[in-house]
């Protein structure tokens, strides 16, 4: 069998890994997963895992940017059909709420102080990194004329991405709502741009 056809089942083998280490993460938390135990419930010999990921923390980084990336190619597949913040800001909008909710149980998991502190200060890092292309697409917006604003850019970032999570966190964990469907993401990604460029009309 050739190395092309080999890799679709390494990516698939990879995945299983990754979500495995997910779970193990949001049930244990950083300090309470191991290797081994992220191993056994992949199904995977310890070799596997280290053969891919150096160690815990690289685990835990790649299995949130992992996350991220599949979020940030949709973002770029719309932007390439139409680059306007009519259309791609719902997509931003949409997949920060499905992102936040995906990954609440890995995040709550993670308390201060623990041994995973280095893994966090990773993680924030990634999610900087994600967050300033969208300044940067942001600031061409404006220099497109679609958008505009004087404040600063991180700031006006910061400000659509907290509507766009919303309160759904809070109401499905206090039992206010039930389930947040996917009608009720649109609908809201929607909303959310339609105030934010209101609010940025030039």
């Amino acid at each position: 069998m050739s190395a092309t056809a080999d890799r679709p089942d390494k990516e698939k083998r990879r995945n299983e890994i990754l979500d495995a280490a997910f779970l193990e993460f949001s049930t244990k938390g950083y300090a309470g997963a191991s290797m081994e135990a992220i191993a056994r419930r992949a199904r995977a010999s310890k070799e596997t895992l280290y053969a891919w990921f150096e160690n815990k923390e690289t685990l835990l980084n790649t299995l949130f940017a992992s996350r991220l990336y599949s979020m940030e190619s949709r973002i770029v597949a719309a932007a390439e059909k139409d680059p306007s913040p009519a259309n791609v800001l719902p997509i931003i909008a949409e997949d920060t709420i499905r992102f936040m909710l995906a990954m609440a149980p890995l995040t709550s998991a993670m308390a201060p102080g623990e041994p995973g502190d280095k893994a966090a200060r990773m993680l924030g890092q990634t999610i900087g990194e994600e967050r300033k292309k969208f300044v940067d697409y942001i600031l061409r917006c404006r220099a497109q004329g679609y958008i505009a604003f004087d404040d600063d850019p991180f700031e006006i970032v910061s400000l659509f991405i907290a509507m766009a999570q919303g309160e759904w966190s809070m109401r499905l964990g206090t039992g206010m709502l039930a389930e947040l469907t996917d009608e009720m993401i649109e609908d809201h990604a929607q909303r959310v741009t339609r105030i934010f460029l209101k609010g940025l009309a030039p």
